[in-house]
């Protein structure tokens, strides 16, 4: 079994490879984070004249329901020759499902192969103005304050000891409570970069220091998929 990993675009449709639609087209099996979300993409490719109708089987794999459904669907995609792994946006398993499922491929001598595609955090980095020739990357942060705090403290630690940026992603709902906390942790001169919204008409960017972000950001309603790239702390 060949299980194929493609990389979708995080915002722009126009930003999807030649190589990710000719996959896609030509795949008759594909599980999706969430097949609508797909079958829309999708109907804005046909109507856009990049793609033709599609007819592959379509299953979802999300967080929610990936215990549940993986042993059918290990057992439905050993039965066949090939399938694609798509995500809502982005490229599957960075901050998105489907690790499980090509963890289990790889020990079951599946032939994994990818079509890469965009990421927020690569697109963060390219325009942020900060250092990325070293970076770490840690996804989303754990919602509950206190484990919060201590990984951006460790993050801030060994950033600090290897000189690099960090880039996590948050959701607009709980910004405007992490900034505060970035700022106690890196200090309020450290500079920032905010992206949200990356590569979308409703995209905006911020690039100051933390503290100019944070203010920046008081009495404003957020809306949109952030991407945050915190620079190298500053001594002291």
């Amino acid at each position: 079994m060949r299980l194929t990993v493609v990389g979708l675009p995080i915002g722009n449709i126009e930003d999807i490879s030649f190589r990710a639609i000719k996959t896609l087209q030509e795949a008759s099996f594909i599980v999706c984070e969430d097949t609508r979300m797909f079958r829309n993409l999708w109907t804005k490719l046909v109507q856009l004249g990049y793609a033709k109708e599609m007819k592959a089987s379509l299953r979802f794999v999300n967080d929610f329901n990936e215990e549940r459904v993986l042993p059918r669907l290990l057992n439905e995609m050993s039965t066949i020759q090939d399938a694609v792994l798509v995500s809502d946006a982005g490229m599957p398993l960075i901050s998105d499902p489907g690790y499980k499922l090509v963890k289990a491929g790889v020990d079951m001598g599946w032939d994994i192969s990818v079509v890469p595609g965009p990421t927020a955090e690569s697109a963060a980095l390219s325009i942020s103005g900060l250092p990325t020739d070293k970076y770490m990357f840690v996804g989303f942060l754990p919602k509950k304050p206190g484990k919060r705090h201590e990984l951006l403290t460790e993050m801030s630690r060994v950033a600090q000891e290897i000189k690099c940026s960090l880039v996590v992603y948050e959701s607009a709902a709980r910004i405007n409570k992490l900034l505060p906390e970035i700022e106690e942790i890196y200090g309020g001169e450290t500079e920032m970069f905010v992206g949200i919204d990356l590569t979308k008409v409703s995209q905006k960017v911020y690039r100051g220091s933390i503290s100019f972000i944070k203010d920046s950001f008081q009495d404003k309603k957020i809306k949109g998929e952030i991407c945050i790239v915190i620079g190298r702390k500053l001594k002291g």
